[in-house]
């Protein structure tokens, strides 16, 4: 994070793209330095994302007469006798340890926002904002893992481990749930964001999860060594009897995520025997605003639709897509998704099925719809607000709902960690059948 802005008082945030980060799904994705990434709702991929998103530098200013300004309206002391009561009582007669002033501030700000209901509206104080945003330089460092926040189990979910990274090397597969960290139960952490930053660390230290999985009976403990995350954006070949499909992956929507891709459609539009293109955005937490819209550029036709941003005030901006697309109006695509495409991921893909131009293949997405704006607070903590939601084209939900597949196919975990891949041998069979 780059720039910082001096608190304004507005009903509509700016409308500039850079401050808009769509964080890895519920709650909020992110790339956990554990190696975790954006975006929870897929809660926090465990390492460290790309910048490109700018904070807002938002104090708490004091008016007169002992009034707090507060979002363009006066905050009157008598709002909050209540509470002071309560403390001046709980300093004069509870019987032990009282919590310091900042952390009794800190738990009073998050009591409120448990009544919002809404996990992407957050807070994390000073270490955790700062490992935040030391998760934006592009660096990756820590388990290599999607996660996500089960509040049913008040436990951790792995939504997604990176293949071939220390996740996956010690064993951990989709859906396995972690219920202590170090030996320290999750369902006494506060939220996501806490257990989050204390599965981080730094590369070559340990840390021992304690996993829960629906085939065995017990709890078992798994040791990963944290280390330096290796994420390709990008991943293309040729594929198919007749090596005529491209297939191309993209594992995020981080800065130039737009770029790689295209160099790598150009690649293979350029050899001049492509029948059909597979998009691969199985596992992709989402990203930048920015690159959603650019991705989407690549297919779509100048100033087609991409998504509607709505705030609360029922005012909205509309996304098109930029410029002349890439692939030709008349080339087949199918997109692969599943429960970890979310955020960004979402908003390309409905886009793509709204607009007829891809057939979408695999399990309903994440449900990642809605925005957020983070602000820096004076002592160094960080708040993230919910400031707008996204809708397909069709004006669609994506939020809590994710997009349902033309086609639904599931891939088992027995498929999974054998490297089967139906999903994929259906995409293959599409293209080359039309069936």
């Amino acid at each position: 994070m780059s720039t910082h802005e001096q608190p304004t008082v507005s009903k509509k945030p700016t409308d500039s793209l850079a401050l808009r980060i769509i964080l890895l799904g519920c709650g909020f994705l992110l790339i956990v330095s554990v190696a975790f990434s954006v975006g929870s709702g897929v809660g926090f991929a465990i390492g460290r994302m790309s910048n490109g998103a700018s904070v807002q530098q938002s104090g708490t200013p004091v008016g007169s007469a002992g009034t707090i300004i507060e979002s363009g309206r006066d905050l009157k002391q008598e709002d909050l006798k209540i509470f002071w009561e309560a403390m001046d009582l709980l300093e004069r007669d509870y019987y032990g340890e009282l919590p310091s002033q900042q952390e009794r501030s800190y738990g009073a700000i998050r009591g409120v926002l448990e009544l919002l209901d809404d996990p992407n509206t957050s807070f994390m104080p000073p270490q955790q904002a700062r490992n935040f945003l030391e998760s934006m330089d592009g660096s990756f460092e820590g388990i290599g893992a999607t996660v996500d926040w089960e509040t049913d189990l008040s436990a951790v979910r792995i939504v997604e481990p990176f293949e071939n990274q220390p996740a996956w090397k010690a064993g951990l597969r989709r859906n396995d749930l972690i219920i202590a960290i170090d030996g320290e139960p999750v369902a006494e952490m506060a939220d996501l964001t806490e257990a989050v930053s204390k599965i981080k660390g730094p590369r070559g230290s340990r840390v021992v999860l304690t996993i829960v999985r629906s085939n065995r009976t017990d709890p078992f403990e798994v040791e990963v060594i944290r280390d330096l995350i290796q994420i390709p954006i990008v991943f293309s070949e040729m594929v198919g009897e007749n090596e005529d499909i491209a297939y191309i992956r993209l594992t995020r929507f981080s800065d130039n995520a737009s770029g790689r891709l295209r160099d790598a459609i150009r690649t293979a539009l350029d050899s001049g025997n492509v029948r059909g293109l597979i998009f691969d955005m199985r596992g992709n937490p989402g990203g930048l605003l920015r690159e959603a819209v650019r991705v989407s550029s690549l297919f779509l036709p100048d100033k087609e639709l991409v998504l509607i941003e709505r705030f609360s005030d029922g005012s909205e901006d509309l996304y098109r897509a930029e410029g002349r697309p890439i692939v030709p109006a008349d080339l087949p695509i199918v997109v692969l998704v599943n429960e970890g495409s979310a955020s960004a991921s979402e908003i390309v893909s409905g886009a793509l099925q709204d607009a007829g131009r891809a057939v979408l293949l695999g399990t309903t997405t994440f449900g990642k719809g809605s925005v957020q704006l983070p602000h820096n607070l004076s002592d160094g903590s960080l708040m993230r607000v919910t400031i707008a939601r996204w809708y397909t084209p069709k004006d669609r939900s994506i939020d809590g709902t994710g997009l349902e597949p033309d086609i639904v196919l599931e891939l088992s975990d027995e498929e999974f960690e054998s490297e089967e891949d139906p999903q994929l041998d259906r995409a293959l069979q599409l293209l080359e059948t039309g069936q």
